[in-house]
């Protein structure tokens, strides 16, 4: 059996840090919302009794979640077997578009599959919130509020499914340890963060702007990205612009009825100027986190194709 995935991309329509907590952490009031964009990742038995992870990404093994919730999967199931994970990536590391997380969270999907498992999405994602505050909303997918750490989470309308999610990727990366480090740095107190965050949700539009405490710390910590920015604020096909989580992408959520092509015909050339090495992709919102295929008997007729079901499990 071999098991073909497509694992999405996230941006957070808005991001407010309402304070540090005793644990080390930042309580968040945070918008999830997966798009498109997606890393591949396809799982095959081992007939070895290990796990191998086979990608171009610049990570050993052990920094890779995806081998490190096979490790705690395989552990907790007692299971005698290993497997083969080759990972593709499209979601580009550093960017804050939560690639790793969302790769660890379809990781468990296939394995808890491929091993027979049969645990439940609650017990996924105990495994995997041990690896990432951001892993259990790829088990949800769609558009979805967090709070806590961001792990307490709560399914809602996809208000975004009609509009284009188009992304910037700027030659660079930044790292989220660093971008919150700044943010403590600069804030001391952060009770208007909540208060704008419940403004976001009460409002329930998309003509507003999107809010992200930390964009302000990571324009600090590499000034460079406010051109970024500024491209999408003077654009006419996008509604509302912003730092996707910690950076460096930025993306925008666009005006109604407007196509692929308009936006990037007003973007590709205004982005050109600021950096050859620069990208633009224009993504859809989705409503799932991942999709899976399962090949039960590789090399045969694509018939034997089973689609993952909607909730991840």
């Amino acid at each position: 059996m071999k098991i073909n995935a497509k694992a999405f991309a996230k941006v957070n329509p808005y991001l407010k840090v309402k304070g540090l907590r005793e644990d080390g952490y930042h309580q968040l009031d945070i918008g999830y919302l997966t798009i498109n964009l997606a890393d591949k990742i396809t799982i095959r038995p081992n007939t070895e009794d290990e796990i191998e992870i086979s990608t171009e990404a610049n990570l050993s093994t052990k920094e890779n979640l995806c081998y490190k919730v096979a490790v705690k999967l395989k552990s907790t199931c007692g299971v005698k077997a290993g497997a083969k994970i080759t990972l593709k990536k499209e979601i580009p590391i550093g960017g804050g578009l939560g690639g790793g997380s969302s790769d660890a969270a379809t990781t468990l999907i296939c394995l808890n599959r491929l091993w027979d498992c049969n645990l439940s999405r609650r017990s996924l994602i105990d495994i995997g919130k041990e690896f990432g505050a951001d892993i259990p909303f790829f088990f949800y997918g769609g558009y979805c509020t967090g709070s806590g750490t961001g792990v307490d989470l709560q399914q809602k309308e996809n208000i975004f499914q009609d509009r284009l999610i188009p992304l910037v990727f700027p030659p660079f990366s930044q790292l989220t340890s660093e971008v919150y480090a700044k943010y403590d740095q600069i804030f001391e107190d952060s009770d208007a963060s909540q208060t704008k965050a419940q403004n976001f949700l009460q409002k329930n539009t998309i003509g507003l702007d999107i809010e992200n405490d930390l964009q302000k710390p990571a324009l600090q910590l590499n000034p460079g990205l406010s051109e970024y920015l500024n491209l999408f604020q003077n654009s006419s096909t996008i509604a509302t612009s912003g730092l996707a989580g910690s950076g460096s992408c930025v993306f925008g959520i666009s005006r109604a009825d407007v196509s692929p092509n308009e936006i990037r015909q007003e973007i590709e050339k205004e982005l050109n100027s600021i950096s050859e090495r620069a990208m633009l992709k224009v993504a859809k919102p989705t409503n799932t986190g991942q999709l899976v295929q399962q090949v039960k008997n590789p090399g045969h007729s694509p018939g034997h194709l089973k689609k993952q079901c909607e909730d991840g499990i």
